[in-house]
């Protein structure tokens, strides 16, 4: 079943058209999140902060599923965020977008990709099955960061 969905999925630009996508999925995904750790949900920061030229839109067939944001950085990659629709989590999905994502970092002559993620974030057992390992702590969130070779 995984490797079916992986094997139909599509890595697109992020567009116009998809800000509802990607502000509702963050918003599905995170507002608990954001509620607990900073108080309050912002929409005008999120609309200011919504870059689509580093927003890749990932589709099952023709259906919306997830999406993600890479930075290149001079020393690394950053993943910005990576969001899956509830009902296609847990099905490998994640997993496939990392380790994709390792591989264009080390395309880009990059050593290392690091993120940040919520200490409570059940996304966290999943960067550290695949070798991420904490650098710093921040308050209730963590830096996390893998080598790549």
């Amino acid at each position: 079943m995984i490797f079916m969905i992986i094997k139909d999925l599509k890595i697109r630009n992020c567009k116009d058209k998809d800000y509802n996508f990607v502000l509702n999925l963050l918003k599905k995904n995170m507002y608990a999140s954001f509620i607990k750790h900073w108080g309050e949900w912002d929409s005008k920061s999120f609309k200011e902060h919504f870059k689509k030229e580093i927003i890749k839109i990932v589709e099952y067939k023709t259906r919306r599923i997830a999406f993600y944001e890479l930075k290149f950085k001079k020393d690394c990659a950053y993943i910005n965020s990576i969001q899956v629709t509830p009902f296609m989590q847990r099905k490998g999905i994640g997993t496939f977008l990392i380790n994709m994502m390792e591989k264009e970092t080390k395309k880009q002559g990059l050593k290392k990709i690091n993120l940040k993620v919520f200490n409570d974030n059940p996304a966290r057992k999943l960067y550290r099955r695949l070798g991420y390992r904490i650098i710093k702590k921040e308050g209730t969130s963590v830096i996390l960061e893998k080598m790549i070779r």
